[in-house]
């Protein structure tokens, strides 16, 4: 029970850090200042991807405890 808690604790760090990581985005490109605009979206692109690879840690983590934790999918997960 206690293993199943920390691996929801464990899937909802990454996810909820990479959703920050998306809404913070627009705030940090223009932290920047006056860049080229290859250069502003090479950023923008490259925060986008973080933020959607953390959140698709977090659900796969999420998904696999949910389905069946000691299978071997699970164990190759985690």
């Amino acid at each position: 029970m206690l293993n199943q808690l920390l691996l929801y604790l464990g899937s909802a760090l990454p996810l909820v850090w990479g959703a920050s990581h998306l809404l913070a985005t627009k705030s940090v490109v223009k932290g920047f200042g006056d860049i080229s605009l290859d250069n502003r979206r090479i950023i923008t692109m490259e925060w986008i991807v973080e933020g959607v690879a953390l959140i698709f840690i977090g659900v796969l983590t999420a998904s696999v405890t949910c389905s069946d934790r000691t299978g071997m999918v699970s164990t190759i997960v985690y």
